[in-house]
């Protein structure tokens, strides 16, 4: 479920509801509730609407409690009188549709209870503190920051100006940089029948204690699941973190950083300037990425790597090396004709 701090939820969708916002026609189910979105990776799935795009993972749930699944036409066929099961040409998209209809997020003017000061706490006269929101004693919050309904903030985190938060649990002692988003929505679109369609982001952020993160820093918030940043992280200006990325403790990413969606870091991990890693990927503890690497697989813990795409340092270095030295043979025979 959608943390209600931070999420809006209707009353339940009938099946004939669901299936009509989905596009699915002329299906033969028996009658229930759709109550909330969902990944198939949570722990309890009553009442929910779900999706995925893996045939395995389809025949994992079977055994589960769950409203509704969108599969792919084929996937489906394979589970035959099982109606849970419902055929679509894009199930991402389908499960979008409900999803959007189900949930929205809470807005900065909606109703709800006064947000928590604690004591000591310094809040510019600017800055915009949503509904149900807690901020911890001696926080600091600079001019025009927002900080969305529901969010929780540690004590003594300070905040810089124009720093926006939304949908995030933030640990005490951290520090933000000015012009940093923090929980925003993630970049997750589907292909439907008029174009791209957005899939809601439905998470949140997860932040440990005494973090530090700099200026014009966006992490976004999960598609479901949580993003998550481990304590004692330290993150230069201008990096990027996707939608669902976990990073553990005490990792260094410097300037211009950029992390896709679902990357797993491990601890004590860095990572240099404007490296890149690509999405679903693993980084194991005490591994290191050389400035401008290019992470196209998983890095094993303790290794560091380098280069574009990104391999063992020793083989990049050796391989820039064979480069530079067959130039200069290249080169000096040219220069003898």
């Amino acid at each position: 479920m959608p943390d209600p701090r931070f999420f809006l939820t209707r009353e339940p969708l009938s099946l004939g509801e669901t299936l009509r916002i989905a596009g699915v026609r002329d299906a033969a189910l028996q009658e229930t509730a759709i109550h909330r979105a969902a990944s198939i990776d949570d722990r309890e799935l009553d009442g929910a609407v779900v999706f995925t795009e893996s045939a395995a993972n389809a025949a994992a749930l079977k055994d589960r409690a769950f409203a509704l699944c969108f599969v792919a036409s084929d996937v489906a066929a394979a589970f035959g009188a099982d109606a849970r099961y419902i055929g679509v040409k894009n199930p991402r998209s389908a499960f979008a549709r409900v999803a959007a209809v189900l949930h929205r997020l809470r807005g900065i003017e909606d109703a709800g209870a006064s947000p928590a000061i604690g004591a000591g706490a310094l809040v510019h006269e600017s800055a915009i503190i949503g509904a149900g929101a807690k901020i911890g004693a001696d926080v600091e919050i600079g001019p025009f920051s927002v900080i969305g309904p529901g969010v929780a903030i540690g004590a003594g985190t300070i905040i810089a100006e124009r720093v926006s938060i939304w949908c995030s649990v933030i640990g005490v002692g951290c520090r933000f940089g000015a012009g940093t988003s923090i929980g925003g929505a993630g970049f997750g679109f589907a292909p439907g029948e008029a174009g791209l369609e957005r899939i809601p982001q439905l998470g949140r952020v997860i932040i440990g204690d005494r973090v530090e993160i700099g200026a014009n820093v966006c992490v976004d918030r999960g598609m479901l699941g949580d993003t998550t940043i481990g304590s004692r992280v330290k993150i230069d200006n201008i990096v990027q973190i996707a939608h669902n990325v976990r990073i553990g403790d005490d990792c260094v990413l410097t300037s211009m950083v950029g992390i896709a969606g679902s990357v797993s870091i491990g601890s004590r991990v860095l990572i240099g300037g404007h490296a890149g890693i690509a999405d679903h990927l693993t980084i194991g503890d005490d591994a290191r990425i050389a400035a401008k690497g290019g992470v196209i697989c998983d890095v094993p813990a303790g290794e560091t790597w380098g280069g574009y795409p990104a391999r063992p340092i020793k083989t990049w270095l050796r391989e820039a090396a064979t480069l530079a030295r067959a130039a200069r043979k290249k080169k000096a025979a040219d220069d003898d004709r």
